[in-house]
């Protein structure tokens, strides 16, 4: 079954004086039902029914009963801090490809969606004579909560797809903050029952100035 596509009507088609037409008429009868089925250039009146989060593994979401258009948003793993050197790994739900963040900093690009967001960059510092400079922030998603550059030691990034942040002014010199995870953002026409193949990207590293694991958000 296919959602039944909206059809707009204007001051020509209604109003005082104005002459009912066929097609009038079959828009009247039809566009309730495309709005229900949130069919193309439906406005989506109902607000959001319901939001599924898929927040780490692989396999295929199904397309509920009475389901015709989705809103989804993919994000990518954040990468950890330059110390840990682990990067961030993709998320994909279907043609969005929401790229995991880098540990020398630079943000996950983005592609596939309607919106795509590269992912924030990490900071930087560094010791030059004995002194420390910059701020090694972790960088942050779409979602935000990017690592942050803490005195005496490393935070993991709090947000989805957020990079670490690290300090250690003793032990390492130069670091990087982890760049965030990029965000795809789509609404796609579906049919219930279809399988939505998707895979939800790790974060870069474990523990102290890793990045945090990316995320899936689907509205429907």
């Amino acid at each position: 079954m296919t959602a039944t596509s909206y059809v707009d009507l204007d001051n020509d088609d209604l109003g005082a004086n104005k002459i009912l037409r066929a097609a009038t008429m079959s828009a009247l009868d039809t566009n309730p039902l495309s709005i229900a089925q949130r069919g193309p250039s439906a406005p989506w009146l109902n607000g959001v029914g319901a939001i599924t989060e898929l927040t780490s593994g692989s396999g295929n979401w199904t397309v509920p009963a009475g389901v015709y258009r989705i809103k989804v948003m993919a994000v990518g793993g954040g990468a950890s801090t330059s110390a840990i050197g682990s990067n961030g790994s993709n998320t994909t739900f279907s043609t969005l490809t929401a790229s995991g963040g880098n540990s020398n900093s630079a943000g996950g690009s983005a592609s596939g969606g309607d919106v795509n967001i590269t992912g924030g960059n990490g900071g930087y510092y560094y010791l030059y004579g004995g002194y420390m400079f910059g701020v090694a922030d972790g960088g942050s998603s779409a979602l935000g909560g990017g690592g942050q550059m803490n005195q005496g030691g490393s935070t993991a990034g709090s947000g989805y797809g957020s990079g670490g942040g690290h300090d250690d002014p003793v032990g390492v010199g130069n670091v990087y903050g982890g760049g965030a995870g990029g965000t795809s953002i789509k609404i796609f026409s579906v049919e219930p029952g279809d399988l939505m193949a998707y895979s939800v990207g790790a974060g870069g590293g474990s523990g102290a100035g890793a990045g945090a694991p990316g995320i899936i958000i689907i509205e429907y």
